[in-house]
């Protein structure tokens, strides 16, 4: 993930994440803006479609992507906006490298952060 260039932007991106972690899955609101997976050497592996809010209709398309290390990204798009990109770096299980970025509100900015096993859904906006 890009965030922003030099160091002590990858240390605050580092700080935020582990604080959204600490806080028992909570996503940090409004803190940041995270920039989305960098898909190069990744290729789509699978698209589905998928329940996204709980009700049922399958209404949230999902694209897997793999590079040739098995690290995982994946993209959720409702009613054709994305707002969801997950990594998952297969050789790490830290919090820095393997998380959920969503866009809250709908705005096109990535403000919320998650762990791969934490709960998250489509934004109220797209319901």
């Amino acid at each position: 993930m890009k965030f922003q260039n030099g160091i002590r932007s990858r240390l605050s991106r580092g700080l935020l994440i582990s604080l959204a972690l600490f806080l028992c899955g909570t996503p940090l609101l409004e803190a940041a803006q995270f920039s989305p997976p960098d898909l190069a050497g990744f290729n789509l592996h699978a698209e589905r479609d998928a329940d996204g809010d709980g009700d049922g209709v399958n209404e949230t398309h999902i694209r897997q992507y793999f590079n040739g290390t098995g690290d995982s990204v994946v993209s959720f798009t409702t009613r054709a906006r994305l707002w969801a990109w997950s990594l998952d770096v297969r050789e790490d299980e830290s919090a820095l490298k393997n998380y959920v970025i969503r866009d809250s509100d709908c705005d096109g900015v990535f403000d919320e952060v998650y762990g791969l096993d934490d709960e998250f859904h489509v934004p109220n906006c797209l319901k």
